[in-house]
């Protein structure tokens, strides 16, 4: 053997092992999630899952296509029509199921009685007239005793989100922030809030350590980003983790997602997850057409988005991009039961479709879908 040949066979020899070390403890801890809050509602209202054609548990499912996270939302009172049905006894169940599969659990706090995002955050109907003091204590106290719940179950959360989509403020109007709202006095009331959530978190996990998100919309806004934490770290909230939710119709394509996950890695130096995100296998009434639009609406197409989601996030830089989330991928058509066609990872029959095997192959490199025809 020549002496250049000895050499490149010994630094394959010396790199390889490492290589091949250093991607599986990535591909350990990266988290491949799937909010499912509606699963228990769904079956209830018939909903059927199957792989391979077969009937199979949809936790089961899920984590056989390589899911290792489970999300959960919380309402505070929710009024159980459709799908706004997950108060504390019912989300419980769902996390005593995610822990039986042996899956991380994602708790997220709505701090409503209904939908929290960009559009709305409406206080619980019990809380609407409380003094700002005394909903800051309700804000800690109501979280402690939830997460007390879940400890006392032994399904306490890895992971909190402290509000839902947070980008304009929660718990409007005391901590709205943006647009008319947009002055020092709202965002210190804001940010109050969310270190009252923080506090209620720490108190119900005792020794115990769950780390904090807090989550916003606009996945492909940098400037959105730098907005939002410069406030945020300027008042000193203590968080663990970011989460964004980028759906392309919304929040822009592929490239303006990487730019703000280089952004949040390299000058915020957070971790950061993309914690909701979906894309039409079928044409439907939900995905107007878009310039953002870079993929098919076929389960090739929602195979290739979300493949290529988990791939930029696996490049943020400095091991910063933790994981990527699905939402709502339970979604099978039913009467009154807030099931999307042609959304979820499911078709209309309740088979999984090859998208729900994009995140574990864009982890480990590979590419195992057919192409459409």
């Amino acid at each position: 053997m020549k002496p250049k040949q000895a050499y490149l066979l010994l630094l394959i020899m010396v790199v390889c092992p490492l290589c091949c070390t250093t991607k599986s403890a990535r591909a350990e801890e990266f988290l491949i999630g799937a909010d499912i809050s509606a699963a228990a509602t769904l079956e209830k209202g018939g909903a059927v899952y199957r792989e391979n054609n077969e009937p199979n548990d949809l936790f089961a499912i899920l984590k056989n296509n390589g899911f290792n996270t489970i999300r959960l939302r919380i309402f505070v009172n929710p009024n159980k029509e459709n799908i706004v049905t997950n108060d504390l006894p019912y989300t419980l169940d769902l996390a005593k199921r995610t822990k039986a599969h042996n899956m991380k659990l994602l708790l997220n706090f709505h701090y409503s009685d209904t939908w929290a995002d960009p559009q709305k955050q409406f206080k619980p109907a019990a809380w609407a007239n409380m003094p700002f003091d005394e909903l800051k204590q309700t804000v800690q106290s109501y979280t402690a005793s939830v997460i007390e719940a879940f400890k006392k179950e032994n399904v306490l959360p890895e992971m909190v989100q402290i509000g839902n989509e947070i980008t304009p403020g929660m718990l409007w109007p005391d901590g709205r922030v943006g647009g008319d709202y947009e002055n020092d006095t709202q965002w210190d009331k804001f940010t109050s809030l969310l270190k009252a959530g923080i506090a209620g978190v720490r108190q119900g996990a005792g020794d115990s350590k769950v780390l904090i998100m807090l989550h916003i919309d606009q996945g492909g806004k940098k400037g959105v980003s730098k907005w939002f934490f410069d406030n945020i770290n300027k008042r000193q909230v203590p968080y663990d983790i970011i989460g964004v939710s980028f759906y392309p119709w919304w929040h822009g394509k592929i490239e303006d997602l990487n730019d703000n996950l280089n952004y949040i890695a390299t000058e915020l130096k957070k971790d950061v997850v993309v914690v909701e995100t979906g894309y039409p296998y079928a044409s439907n009434d939900r995905m107007k057409p878009s310039e953002n639009q870079q993929f098919p609406l076929t389960p090739q197409g929602q195979y290739d988005l979300l493949y290529t989601v988990t791939k930029t996030v696996l490049a943020a830089p400095g091991n910063h991009g933790r994981g990527v989330f699905y939402w709502f991928p339970e979604s099978v058509p039913l009467p009154g039961r807030g099931g999307r066609g042609g959304m979820g990872l499911f078709d209309p029959n309740g088979n999984v479709l090859p998208g729900a095997k994009a995140f574990s192959d864009a982890v480990a490199g590979r590419k195992s879908v057919k192409r459409d025809k």
